[in-house]
C-alpha cells in the first residue's frame, strides 16, 4: 500500500510556468516545475441529520502529498456555504471561512504519511454562516471548500486541480464536498384507528365509518414512504356491498415533516391531500388530513395509533 502511495507522489507536478520567450519548448525542465500539493480522503463517515444538528458531524481522515511527502505543505484551510436548492436559492449563504489547519497540527499516521483527523460538526457550519436550523431546510446542502498552502505561499484548490486528481478514487484529492441535509423518517409502524368524515368541501360521496381498523407499513427500499391499509377510511366498505373492501395504492411521502400523498389507487384514479391540512395535535397523538380522488371520493381522516405512539410534527 505504502509503495502504491509513493507513485501517487510522481504525478503531482499539476502546474507548469512556461515562460512566453521559449514557446518551442514542450516540456519544462524539472527544477523550474512548479510542484502542486492535495490532500487525499482516505475515510469519511457520518452524516447531517436535520434532526440531529447539535449531534451530527462528519469525521474525515486526510493524507497530505506533494514532492516531499507533504513536507511542504503549510496549512489545510476550510470554507463553508449554505445552498438553498429546494427554495431556489433565496437563502443560500456564501462562502465563509471554517476553520484552518496548521502543518503543526498534522501527525504521521500508521502507514507513515503526514495526516490530519477532520471533524466538521454540523452547528460548527451552521455557526460559521451567521444561521440557526430555522434558515435551512433539508434536501440542501452544506458545501465545503478546501484550499492547500505550500512553505512557498502558492495555493491549490479546485479550481487549478486538474479533475483526474479530484474524480480519480487512486488521488481523490479534497478540494470540494457537498454533504446533503438529511431527514431520517421514522413513523411507528403498526396498527391505527381511523375516523374519516366528509366535510362538506369537496362535495364528494361516501360514508364514513367512525372507528376504522388499519394498519400503517414502510414502502420497501423507500425510507420515508408509507403505506395505509385503506385510504377511503371504510367508506368503500360502506358504500359497496359484498365487502370487505379497501382502497390501496398511494404512499404518504414524509420529506423533512413535509407530508404529501402520491401514487393512485387500485382503480386508476390519483388521490391528493389538501395543501394546508395536515396537522398534528398538540400530544402528538392525532394525525389529520383532507384528502380527494379523482373517483370524487374524498374528506377529513384522523389517525391515532392504536398503542399510543405519537406522530412526527407533520404539515403540508
Amino acid at each position: 500500500m505504502k509503495n502504491l502511495k509513493q507513485l501517487f507522489v510522481a504525478f503531482i507536478a499539476m502546474l507548469t510556468a512556461v515562460s512566453c520567450g521559449d514557446p518551442e519548448l514542450p516540456v519544462e525542465l524539472q527544477p523550474e516545475m512548479q510542484y502542486g500539493a492535495y490532500a487525499r480522503k482516505m475515510s469519511q463517515t457520518g452524516k447531517f441529520d436535520y434532526f440531529d444538528i447539535a449531534g451530527s458531524k462528519l469525521d474525515i481522515h486526510v493524507e497530505y502529498y506533494d514532492e516531499a511527502d507533504g513536507a511542504n505543505v503549510a496549512e489545510y484551510d476550510i470554507d463553508v456555504e449554505y445552498k438553498d436548492i429546494t427554495g431556489g436559492g433565496a437563502n443560500s449563504v456564501a462562502r465563509t471561512n471554517l476553520k484552518t489547519i496548521s502543518s503543526s497540527e498534522f501527525v504521521v499516521n500508521s502507514d507513515g504519511y503526514l495526516s490530519s483527523d477532520i471533524t466538521l460538526g454540523f452547528q460548527e457550519a451552521l455557526t460559521a454562516l451567521g444561521v440557526t436550523a430555522n434558515d435551512i431546510t433539508g434536501g440542501n446542502s452544506i458545501i465545503y471548500h478546501f484550499t492547500i498552502t505550500k512553505t512557498d505561499g502558492t495555493k491549490f484548490d479546485a479550481a487549478n486541480t486538474g479533475p483526474s486528481m479530484k474524480s480519480s478514487s487512486a488521488f481523490a484529492a479534497l478540494f470540494y464536498l457537498n454533504v446533503g441535509i438529511v431527514c431520517p423518517s421514522n413513523w411507528t409502524l403498526g396498527t391505527l384507528t381511523g375516523v374519516g368524515t366528509d366535510d362538506g368541501v369537496l362535495n364528494t360521496r361516501g360514508a364514513y365509518d367512525s372507528n376504522v381498523p388499519l394498519e400503517i407499513t414502510k414502502v420497501s427500499s423507500k425510507d420515508n414512504q408509507y403505506q395505509l391499509s385503506d385510504w377511503s377510511i371504510g367508506s368503500r366498505n360502506i358504500i359497496f356491498s359484498g365487502g370487505p373492501y379497501a382502497t390501496v395504492g398511494p404512499v404518504f411521502i414524509d420529506n423533512c415533516n413535509v407530508v404529501d400523498i402520491s401514487g393512485v389507487g387500485d382503480f386508476g384514479y390519483t388521490f391528493t391531500m389538501l395543501p394546508g391540512t395536515a396537522s398534528v395535535s398538540s400530544d402528538g397523538k392525532a394525525f389529520t388530513y383532507t384528502w380527494s380522488s379523482d373517483l370524487g371520493e374524498g374528506g377529513t381522516a384522523t389517525l391515532t395509533y392504536d398503542d399510543g405512539s405519537t406522530w412526527p410534527d407533520l404539515y403540508n
